[in-house]
């Protein structure tokens, strides 16, 4: 086990090595005084980058985990800001379960089980191991840290000796179920939406002082123990590791192995071909870049439609999940009903989450600009003004769908909880929402415009366009902390949307048609 693990992480400083070479040399500049193989053949360039790739690679384990802690710490602050300790660990074991179901490593595609066991034939059950037992050491020892780090409590051994034997139940059963059904249980959506929409109920247990005691997660454990051990010997007996992933990373050997991202984007946005047939009836009356639209909008429908179904969905269960615990609970009601009423700007970030315009402005490239924009007509400022236009109003629709819940569903939670003294709150929440919503719908069709990100194979190449994307989330974050009447930022938000929807058509009109183009 150990000299495979050994090899695998060679394989992996080798790739490191030639692609940052290979990069290096796709500069101009670089290109030239670096001419032929000079920088392949150097051995100061190739320990320079093992070092870095070492670095960068610890740092990004340490970044990711310190992320994901830092969010559970999140989530524990809002929901039981007396004892944040109690709250956190509730929240990292509900957490852990997802985990247990959806974060398997086994089944999951990479360059380097393509490049291990595909390309050098490593035995693939020795690599399974290796890796089952780095991944699951390494998120033993990361957990361990970052939750002694905030609570300094034994409870922590309790919660991480959790984590560390249901990383073997949860790779054992996720295999059972691809042997079974030949899928992997991300993929089992009915399944994957139940448990998360559970979890993300349990998850609100401390709203009415419920948590997980550590006396239970220990009992839990003990019966884990014998399990994981069960689970870890079924695990060693499965023998066609080599043809599961021999098929699972064929998509990335033939995408040339870098390419799985763009793969994974082209797969989400691409139609079928039975939404490529549209009833003629729907485009009655429609002419010109009218017409264009709907034939795109109708053929995609099914990728357009089905998170923002997803997300209404969810949002419909929270809304109704809230109310019975209103009504069930009443000791829930003050802190819904303070919620509500003093921190409506939470509602920037959670519709910032629920809005659908980059899956659309991704299908939208994929399915028709990348090939449209090779006409020099598709750039004509009035033609991109006109669709520009147009896909606003559809993508808008599309986003209402989960947003006319929201704005229907909070003042009946306002109103069930206590209400409020400014009548005023029930008429600006839901406009408020809907501004919300329509603000991201243009916001993300115009970015898309004005920094057109993708090259021909749906990479993502503008770092622009991803800075402008990072920075709207930090902007959408910073609305939590953020306190003013509802009414007051509600008027506001609609003032503000107005306003962008204005510039927005100006920029598109006078900047798209030198920016809307295939990098």
């Amino acid at each position: 086990m150990i000299n495979t693990l050994k090899m695998s992480f060679k394989i992996d400083i080798t790739y490191a090595i030639n692609s940052f070479i290979y990069n290096i040399k796709r500069f101009p500049i670089l290109k030239d005084l670096f001419p032929g193989d000079s920088l392949y053949k150097s051995t100061k360039v190739k320990a320079f980058v093992r070092v870095l790739a070492l670095i960068l690679s610890t740092a990004r384990i340490i970044f990711f985990k310190a992320l994901y802690f830092w969010i559970i710490y999140l989530i524990a602050s809002a929901l039981t800001p007396k004892n944040i300790t109690t709250g956190l660990l509730h929240i990292y074991f509900i957490f852990t379960i997802i985990g247990l179901f959806f974060n398997n490593k086994v089944l999951t595609t990479s360059t380097k089980k393509y490049f291990s066991i595909v390309l050098f034939n490593m035995n693939a059950k020795e690599f399974m191991k290796a890796t089952l037992w780095i991944e699951a050491l390494i998120n033993l020892l990361t957990h361990s840290i970052f939750l002694w780090l905030v609570i300094q409590k034994p409870a922590v051994l309790v919660f991480t000796a959790f984590g560390f034997l249901g990383r073997f139940i949860g790779e054992r059963l996720n295999l059972w179920h691809y042997n079974k059904y030949k899928i992997s249980l991300t993929y089992n959506y009915p399944l994957y939406w139940t448990i998360v929409l559970i979890s993300f109920g349990l998850c609100l247990l401390p709203l009415i002082n419920i948590t997980v005691n550590p006396i239970i997660v220990g009992i839990i454990d003990v019966i884990f123990l014998p399990l994981a051990i069960i689970s870890y010997i079924g695990l060693m007996k499965i023998n066609n590791y080599k043809l599961i992933y021999k098929r699972l990373n064929t998509k990335v050997a033939a995408l040339n192995s870098n390419q799985a991202k763009e793969y994974s984007r082209q797969a989400m946005v691409d139609i079928k071909d039975k939404d490529k047939k549209i009833d003629e009836k729907k485009l009655k009356g429609k002419k010109g870049y009218d017409l264009f639209n709907t034939i795109f909008f109708e053929r995609h429908k099914e990728i357009l439609l089905r998170s923002a179904k997803m997300f209404a969905i969810i949002s419909f269960v929270v809304i109704v999940g809230m109310g019975i615990l209103i009504m069930l609970i009443p000791e829930s009601k003050v802190r819904i009903n303070d919620f509500l009423s003093n921190n409506i700007a939470w509602f920037v970030i959670i519709m910032y989450f629920i809005n659908r315009g980059s899956i659309i402005t991704q299908a939208m490239f994929y399915n028709c600009d990348h090939s449209m924009l090779t006409f020099n007509f598709y750039r004509n400022p009035k033609v991109i003004l006109n669709i520009f236009k147009t896909r606003v109003l559809t993508v808008s629709k599309v986003n209402l769908i989960p947003a006319a819940i929201i704005a229907l569903g909070v003042p009946v939670l306002l109103y069930l909880s206590g209400g409020t003294s400014n009548v005023m709150d029930y008429i600006s929440i839901p406009i408020f929402i809907i501004a919300l919503s329509i603000f991201f719908s243009i916001h993300y069709l115009v970015i898309y415009y004005l920094f057109q990100p993708y090259d021909k194979n749906m990479a993502m190449k503008s770092i622009t366009y991803s800075l402008i994307s990072a920075g709207t989330y930090l902007v959408a974050y910073s609305f939590t902390d953020f306190r003013m009447s509802t009414t007051a930022f509600s008027l506001i938000t609609i003032i503000a949307t107005i306003i962008y929807c204005i510039i927005a058509l100006i920029a598109v009109y006078k900047k798209a048609p030198v920016t809307f183009k295939i990098r």
